[in-house]
């Protein structure tokens, strides 16, 4: 009997972990859209429409707030831009928040010894992306990634990656990046990403208790 209420319990935190990993894959791959490319219409709508999917549900306050933030956002095209031009491509006048690379927060440095960490953890796990002109420790390719590793259920490579990779390194670019007081929508963007990487970490580690 307690092998069968074992299994049972097994049975319904796989369901739930399969069912985390299919509602955060689609969120991770709009993030890394928007952390890669100028912010258009369709990745504006798409990451406020999943916002707004959990807006009735119980969620973490900072989490909670973050989505609100995004989805009740002005989304001004070319104010939005000019933003991305500035902090996630680190192209202005005078100083600015250094580019969201894992090499450049991590080693002080492009293409640094972290970027070939990444790309090993991408070699093992069978993953191709389609790298263009970035290199492949950029948060938009490292946020694909993740959404690959939910949509094939590698639960201990989701885990892996962002305590070791993107959830070590990123809040600090949130923080040099928050310091420049973005509009709404990067603000809860950058929340966003945040809050979802700590509670999906999170919520693996606790399985695995």
């Amino acid at each position: 009997m307690t092998n069968e209420l074992e299994m049972s319990t097994m049975t319904d935190t796989d369901a739930e972990l399969t069912e985390i990993g299919s509602l955060l894959a689609p969120a991770y791959r709009v993030l890394g859209q928007l952390y890669l490319e100028p912010p258009e219409e369709r990745t504006v709508t798409a990451i406020q429409q999943w916002c707004e999917l959990f807006a009735d549900e119980s969620l973490p306050p900072e989490l909670e707030e973050a989505a609100e933030t995004v989805s009740t956002a002005e989304t001004d095209p070319d104010h939005l831009r000019s933003v991305f031009t500035r902090l996630l491509q680190g192209v202005s006048y005078g100083e600015s928040t250094p580019p969201p690379y894992e090499s450049m927060y991590v080693d002080e440095m492009l293409n640094g010894p972290s970027t070939t960490e990444v790309e090993a953890f991408y070699f093992e796990m069978g993953v191709d992306l389609a790298v263009e002109d970035e290199l492949i420790d950029h948060a938009g390719y490292e946020l694909s990634f993740l959404a690959e590793l939910c949509e094939r259920g590698a639960r201990d490579a989701q885990l892996g990656f962002i305590r070791t990779h993107i959830g070590a390194w990123l809040p600090e670019f949130h923080e040099a990046a928050l310091d420049e007081e973005p509009p709404a929508f990067y603000r809860g963007v950058f929340t966003l990403t945040e809050s979802l990487l700590e509670l999906h970490a999170e919520t693996l580690e606790e399985s695995n208790e």
